[in-house]
This record gives C-alpha cells, sequence and structure tokens, in this order.
C-alpha cells in the first residue's frame, strides 16, 4: 500500500490555484481543494483554519512573486519616485490572468466580510499613508491611484483593454511620474 503523501501547505496552495482557475472563488473551499490534491478535507482544514486564510495565503504568495520582481526594478535603497516607477513597470507587467486572479481573490474576501492584513500591509509598504506634502508627493499618489484604478478596471470588472492601449496607458504614467 503506498504511502499517503505528506500535506505541504504549498502542494495546498497549487491544488487552491488550480480550483480558482478552473472554477473560481465561489468554487474554494476545503472540499474543492481536498479532490484537487488528493488530500483529505480534515488535512486541508488543519492547515489553513478558515476560507479566509487560504483566500490571505494565496494573495501573499502571488504578491511575494510581484514583491521580487518590484524590488528588482527599484532597485537598493530607493526613493520615493524610484519606488512608483518600479510600481508602474511591475503593475505593466502583470498579465490579464495573474491580475485577475489577484482582484478576484480581493472581491472574495471583501465580500466574505474579512479583509487582507497581507494586503494592507503591502500597501503600506508600497505607497505609505497617502500624505502629500509638496507638489511631487501629490503627482506620486495620483499616479499611484492611476496605476491601481488600471488594474482593477482591468482584471476586476473585466474591462477588455487591449495590450497597445495598456502599453500606453503606463507610458503616459512613466512620463506624468517623471
Amino acid at each position: 500500500m503506498a504511502r499517503p503523501r505528506k500535506n505541504h501547505r504549498e502542494d495546498l496552495l497549487d491544488a487552491a490555484e488550480a480550483v480558482l482557475t478552473k472554477e473560481g472563488a465561489k468554487a474554494l473551499s476545503f472540499g474543492s481543494i481536498a479532490v484537487e490534491s488528493g488530500l483529505s478535507k480534515a488535512s486541508v482544514q488543519s492547515v489553513f483554519g478558515s476560507r479566509e486564510n487560504i483566500l490571505d495565503a494565496l494573495l501573499a504568495r502571488w504578491m511575494q512573486r510581484e514583491q521580487v520582481k518590484y524590488e528588482q526594478l527599484a532597485g537598493e535603497h530607493p526613493d520615493a519616485r524610484s519606488r512608483l516607477m518600479a510600481h508602474i513597470k511591475a503593475t505593466k507587467e502583470v498579465n490579464d490572468k495573474a491580475g485577475s486572479r489577484i482582484s478576484t481573490l480581493l472581491a472574495a474576501q471583501v465580500g466574505s466580510g474579512s479583509q487582507s492584513e497581507y494586503m494592507k500591509q503591502w500597501y503600506q509598504e508600497r505607497i505609505g499613508d497617502f500624505s502629500a506634502d509638496d507638489e511631487q508627493a501629490r503627482k506620486r499618489r495620483i499616479a499611484y491611484l492611476a496605476v491601481e484604478g488600471a488594474i482593477l478596471i482591468r482584471n476586476l470588472v473585466g474591462y477588455d483593454i487591449s495590450e497597445e492601449v495598456w502599453e500606453d496607458i503606463f507610458s503616459d504614467l512613466e512620463q506624468y511620474a517623471q
């Protein structure tokens, strides 16, 4: 008789991502992840504890991948302008599929009455508290909000923005942020 697979968190996140991709956020449950992973529902529940924890873990995993790209673009010890430019470039490179998954997870969390503490922290580190005490800081604030608006319109709303227009939008944002 074969030994059961070990209960690895990353394997379960892979299974959760597969469910999300195939069936959407509504289908994401301990049961669907168990079926996808070949483990018991109890095993999945013991790792995550709640559906909200699964959503948060998936968000954290995807955002950590994005963070690596952002840090490569920003360089060491970036100033406020460099952080903004890296954010614009990293966001521009988010493909439809990944952006849609992230937006779907955020919407699922809000719909369930919870918000991601990970995402709040991510925005705090990336953008700060949105205060602006000079014209350049105001322009940076507007650019951050425009970037986030573009990604949400494209991915959460599902508004079809061609690659050509997407490139054009982000080119405009890069010029504005100079």
